[in-house]
């Protein structure tokens, strides 16, 4: 299960006797190691009957890393992860959308956890494809040759800031109607045409989709109602199981991308990858 930035995580581990009876331990401890590698610590979580618990209040988004520690009587360990989604660059298709789209009571929630996981696997196999489509903000330290900076993350919505590396220089944008030099986009690709100095810069961008195409919608739904019916939540309801007219694209994993989803985004089998009609 992941959960969004910010929601308090509930972290639980039962301690057991040598018989298997839930019973107390001498001592508890709880470490949590964030993604950037500090640590959060309880030397002591207070437990009954065996049940140990202790609220987390999420303040990174990624893998976070959960260790339960006894000691004493009843001694043992226990290790498990927990996945924090960042505020920005979320999935691009709701959770609404898809429980319309795969014919589910809205009024039901009793799936919602796992098809939030799930909307979040098409989502980012759709990304890792074509590029990005959620919006949000990327920072690349990155190096001009005669005045051409080629950005690493695209499409590109807006240049939020150019600075020159190490000095900390701000470049202005250019404005043309003043007559001033400065950076200019010169496409969504990622082409940045700077003034005609080489050396590294720190630049800052939006990037992403606005507004999303709905081709790229539509097939967020595809593959996530693709994904949750090649599974075993397929028993909690829906459309039918995928039949022929959904088949897989050949010499692709199983189960990966149908063809209406590759249709969808442009992509053909090139070889042993999917590439783009245009890119």
């Amino acid at each position: 299960m992941s959960f969004d930035l910010g929601d308090p995580v509930p972290l639980s581990v039962t301690i057991t006797n040598a018989a298997g009876a839930p019973e107390n331990a001498g001592n508890v401890a709880l470490t949590i190691t964030l993604p950037d590698g500090t640590a959060h610590s309880q030397a002591s979580v207070p437990g009954t009957d065996g049940a140990y618990g202790y609220i987390y209040e999420t303040v990174q988004a990624g893998l976070h890393r959960v260790r339960w520690v006894a000691t004493g009587v009843n001694a043992c360990a226990f290790t498990d992860v927990i996945d924090v989604e960042p505020a920005d660059g979320a999935p691009f298709i709701s959770l609404a959308d898809t429980k319309h789209f795969l014919k589910k009571d809205p009024a039901r929630t009793e799936d919602d956890e796992a098809l939030r996981w799930f909307i979040g696997a098409a989502c980012q196999t759709i990304e890792d494809r074509m590029g990005y489509v959620s919006p949000h903000t990327a920072v690349a330290n990155v190096s001009a040759r005669r005045g051409v900076i080629v950005l690493p993350d695209r499409p590109v919505i807006s240049v939020v800031s150019v600075v020159r590396l190490p000095g900390g220089e701000v470049v202005p944008a250019a404005d043309p109607l003043a007559g001033t030099d400065g950076y200019e986009l010169k496409h969504d690709e990622g082409v940045l045409l700077v003034p005609a100095w080489c050396g590294a810069a720190r630049v800052t961008t939006r990037v992403g989709r606005t507004p999303l195409p709905q081709n790229f919608r539509l097939a967020g739904l595809e593959l996530t109602g693709h994904l949750w019916q090649g599974s075993q939540h397929n028993n909690a309801g829906g459309r039918p199981r995928v039949g022929d007219a959904a088949a897989v694209a050949a010499s692709m994993h199983p189960f990966a991308l149908p063809w209406r989803v590759t249709g969808l985004l442009g992509l053909r089998k090139d070889q042993e990858r999917d590439e783009p009609l245009i890119r």
